[in-house]
């Protein structure tokens, strides 16, 4: 990955608390930033693309809405998970990133 060295100015509470979420994940504070601009231009995309789709098709119907969140209740998305289960899923994850043997951490049955 190439790598775009810059300088840029933040509000000193801003470089503050950026710093220690920083220092709290482990990470150099550019890491941190690189991350969380690449977070915040995935939703100013993701806005923009809704806006096109409304552009163009409109806004969804009431129907349509509620049939969406039915789906994604069922789904079990945005529902809250137990410490286990964030765990279990951390775990999971980590596995399949490699950074843990398939063994470690497995949850309780």
């Amino acid at each position: 990955m190439a790598v775009k060295k810059i300088s840029i100015s933040l509000d000193s509470e801003v470089f503050e608390r950026a710093k220690r979420a920083a220092e709290t994940e482990g990470v150099a504070l550019s890491a941190w930033l690189s991350e969380a601009a690449e977070e915040a231009a995935g939703l100013a995309e993701a806005r923009a693309a809704l806006a096109e789709y409304i552009e163009v098709y409109g806004p969804p119907d009431d129907d349509a809405m509620a049939e969406t969140r039915a789906r994604l209740d069922k789904a079990g998305v945005g529902q809250w998970e137990t410490a286990d289960e964030a765990a279990a899923r951390m775990a999971a994850l980590a596995r399949l990133r490699g950074e843990l043997p398939a063994e470690a951490q497995r949850p309780a049955r």
